[in-house]
Protein backbone atom coordinates (compact mmCIF):
# COMPACT_ATOMS: atom_id res chain seq x y z
CA UNK A 1 0.00 0.00 0.00
CA UNK A 2 1.42 3.35 -1.06
CA UNK A 3 2.45 5.83 1.62
CA UNK A 4 3.37 9.52 1.36
CA UNK A 5 7.16 9.84 1.17
CA UNK A 6 7.57 6.41 -0.39
CA UNK A 7 10.02 6.38 -3.31
CA UNK A 8 10.24 4.10 -6.31
CA UNK A 9 13.10 3.93 -8.80
CA UNK A 10 13.15 2.26 -12.19
CA UNK A 11 16.72 0.90 -12.40
CA UNK A 12 16.50 0.51 -16.19
CA UNK A 13 15.56 4.13 -16.92
CA UNK A 14 16.67 6.11 -13.87
CA UNK A 15 13.14 7.48 -13.39
CA UNK A 16 12.15 8.10 -9.78
CA UNK A 17 8.76 8.75 -8.20
CA UNK A 18 8.16 10.02 -4.67
CA UNK A 19 4.57 9.78 -3.42
CA UNK A 20 3.11 13.04 -2.07
CA UNK A 21 -0.56 12.05 -1.61
CA UNK A 22 -2.20 8.71 -2.29
CA UNK A 23 -5.55 8.16 -3.93
CA UNK A 24 -6.54 6.13 -0.89
CA UNK A 25 -5.84 9.08 1.45
CA UNK A 26 -7.78 11.53 -0.75
CA UNK A 27 -10.79 9.23 -1.08
CA UNK A 28 -10.01 8.68 -4.76
CA UNK A 29 -10.04 12.40 -5.58
CA UNK A 30 -6.42 12.44 -6.73
CA UNK A 31 -2.92 11.09 -6.36
CA UNK A 32 0.14 13.35 -6.41
CA UNK A 33 3.77 12.41 -6.80
CA UNK A 34 7.11 14.03 -7.60
CA UNK A 35 8.72 12.50 -10.66
CA UNK A 36 12.40 12.85 -11.49
CA UNK A 37 13.03 12.16 -15.17
CA UNK A 38 16.41 11.98 -16.91
CA UNK A 39 16.70 13.15 -20.51
CA UNK A 40 14.42 11.28 -22.92
CA UNK A 41 12.27 9.76 -20.19
CA UNK A 42 8.58 10.17 -19.57
CA UNK A 43 5.77 9.09 -21.86
CA UNK A 44 6.57 10.37 -25.35
CA UNK A 45 4.02 8.10 -27.04
CA UNK A 46 0.68 9.83 -27.57
CA UNK A 47 -2.00 8.37 -25.35
CA UNK A 48 -5.18 9.34 -23.55
CA UNK A 49 -6.86 8.55 -20.27
CA UNK A 50 -10.53 7.75 -20.29
CA UNK A 51 -11.44 9.19 -16.87
CA UNK A 52 -8.43 11.11 -15.54
CA UNK A 53 -6.74 14.46 -16.07
CA UNK A 54 -2.98 14.83 -15.57
CA UNK A 55 -1.74 18.07 -14.04
CA UNK A 56 1.99 18.81 -14.18
CA UNK A 57 3.84 21.52 -12.22
CA UNK A 58 7.53 21.84 -13.07
CA UNK A 59 9.91 22.29 -10.14
CA UNK A 60 13.12 22.23 -12.21
CA UNK A 61 14.04 21.47 -15.80
CA UNK A 62 11.62 21.58 -18.73
CA UNK A 63 8.59 19.43 -19.48
CA UNK A 64 7.97 18.84 -23.17
CA UNK A 65 4.43 17.91 -24.05
CA UNK A 66 2.13 17.26 -26.96
CA UNK A 67 -1.57 18.00 -26.72
CA UNK A 68 -3.99 17.61 -29.63
CA UNK A 69 -1.06 17.45 -32.07
CA UNK A 70 0.58 20.66 -30.79
CA UNK A 71 3.99 20.47 -29.11
CA UNK A 72 5.02 22.78 -26.27
CA UNK A 73 7.31 23.15 -23.29
CA UNK A 74 6.89 24.52 -19.76
CA UNK A 75 9.53 25.40 -17.19
CA UNK A 76 9.97 25.98 -13.45
CA UNK A 77 6.84 27.24 -11.71
CA UNK A 78 4.59 26.57 -14.70
CA UNK A 79 1.63 24.18 -14.74
CA UNK A 80 -0.23 22.41 -17.52
CA UNK A 81 -3.29 20.18 -17.47
CA UNK A 82 -3.45 17.36 -20.02
CA UNK A 83 -7.19 16.59 -20.03
CA UNK A 84 -8.91 13.21 -20.21
CA UNK A 85 -9.92 11.82 -23.58
CA UNK A 86 -7.52 14.09 -25.47
CA UNK A 87 -4.36 12.69 -27.07
CA UNK A 88 -1.23 13.84 -25.28
CA UNK A 89 2.33 12.93 -24.37
CA UNK A 90 4.80 14.25 -21.78
CA UNK A 91 8.55 13.77 -21.45
CA UNK A 92 11.93 15.34 -20.73
CA UNK A 93 13.57 16.36 -24.03
CA UNK A 94 16.37 18.38 -22.40
CA UNK A 95 19.79 17.45 -21.01
CA UNK A 96 18.84 18.78 -17.57
CA UNK A 97 16.99 16.40 -15.26
CA UNK A 98 13.28 17.23 -15.01
CA UNK A 99 11.58 17.33 -11.62
CA UNK A 100 7.82 17.67 -11.89
CA UNK A 101 4.88 17.20 -9.54
CA UNK A 102 2.15 15.22 -11.25
CA UNK A 103 -1.40 15.07 -9.98
CA UNK A 104 -3.84 12.60 -11.49
CA UNK A 105 -7.47 13.41 -10.86
CA UNK A 106 -9.48 11.43 -10.05
CA UNK A 107 -6.96 9.01 -8.57
CA UNK A 108 -9.14 5.87 -8.48
CA UNK A 109 -6.80 2.82 -8.65
CA UNK A 110 -3.64 4.67 -9.71
CA UNK A 111 -1.99 3.73 -6.39
CA UNK A 112 -2.03 0.05 -7.35
CA UNK A 113 -0.93 0.79 -10.89
CA UNK A 114 2.15 2.73 -9.71
CA UNK A 115 3.06 0.05 -7.16
CA UNK A 116 2.80 -2.59 -9.86
CA UNK A 117 4.77 -0.64 -12.44
CA UNK A 118 7.67 0.01 -10.08
CA UNK A 119 7.56 -3.52 -8.63
CA UNK A 120 7.93 -4.84 -12.18
CA UNK A 121 10.79 -2.38 -12.74
CA UNK A 122 12.59 -3.50 -9.57
CA UNK A 123 12.19 -7.13 -10.66
CA UNK A 124 13.70 -6.34 -14.08
CA UNK A 125 10.45 -7.14 -15.88
CA UNK A 126 10.23 -3.94 -17.94
CA UNK A 127 12.07 -3.43 -21.21
CA UNK A 128 15.05 -1.06 -21.54
CA UNK A 129 12.63 1.82 -22.22
CA UNK A 130 10.69 1.07 -19.04
CA UNK A 131 7.71 -0.44 -20.83
CA UNK A 132 5.80 -3.40 -19.35
CA UNK A 133 5.10 -6.62 -21.24
CA UNK A 134 2.21 -6.45 -23.71
CA UNK A 135 0.18 -9.03 -21.77
CA UNK A 136 0.54 -6.94 -18.60
CA UNK A 137 -1.03 -4.01 -20.42
CA UNK A 138 -3.91 -6.23 -21.56
CA UNK A 139 -4.68 -7.13 -17.92
CA UNK A 140 -4.55 -3.45 -16.91
CA UNK A 141 -7.01 -2.55 -19.66
CA UNK A 142 -9.56 -5.04 -18.37
CA UNK A 143 -9.00 -4.78 -14.62
CA UNK A 144 -8.16 -1.15 -13.80
CA UNK A 145 -10.69 1.64 -13.67
CA UNK A 146 -8.05 4.24 -14.64
CA UNK A 147 -7.24 3.13 -18.17
CA UNK A 148 -4.63 4.47 -20.57
CA UNK A 149 -5.07 3.96 -24.31
CA UNK A 150 -2.66 4.56 -27.18
CA UNK A 151 -3.88 7.42 -29.37
CA UNK A 152 -2.62 5.80 -32.59
CA UNK A 153 -4.81 2.69 -32.27
CA UNK A 154 -8.62 2.80 -32.07
CA UNK A 155 -9.88 2.30 -28.54
CA UNK A 156 -12.21 -0.52 -29.62
CA UNK A 157 -9.25 -2.46 -31.05
CA UNK A 158 -7.37 -2.13 -27.76
CA UNK A 159 -10.45 -3.14 -25.78
CA UNK A 160 -11.05 -6.17 -28.02
CA UNK A 161 -7.42 -7.29 -27.71
CA UNK A 162 -7.61 -6.87 -23.93
CA UNK A 163 -10.84 -8.86 -23.69
CA UNK A 164 -9.36 -11.75 -25.71
CA UNK A 165 -5.83 -11.74 -24.27
CA UNK A 166 -6.28 -10.85 -20.60
CA UNK A 167 -7.58 -14.33 -19.62
CA UNK A 168 -4.49 -15.83 -21.28
CA UNK A 169 -2.28 -13.32 -19.46
CA UNK A 170 -3.89 -14.11 -16.10
CA UNK A 171 -3.38 -17.82 -16.82
CA UNK A 172 0.32 -17.04 -17.30
CA UNK A 173 0.44 -15.29 -13.91
CA UNK A 174 -0.11 -11.63 -14.82
CA UNK A 175 -2.17 -9.61 -12.35
CA UNK A 176 -3.46 -6.04 -12.37
CA UNK A 177 -1.76 -5.21 -9.07
CA UNK A 178 1.40 -6.59 -7.47
CA UNK A 179 2.56 -5.63 -4.00
CA UNK A 180 6.12 -4.22 -3.88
Amino acid sequence: MLQPGQKFVNPATGECVEIIETSRKTGGKHISFRATLPRGKGFEVEHFHEIADEIFTVESGWLSYKLDGQTGKIGPGETITLPRNRPHAHWNADAETLIVVETITPGHDTDGFLETLFSLAAAGKLDKNGQPPFLQIMVWLTDLKSKTYLAALPKWVQQTLATVLSPVARGLGYRAVYAP
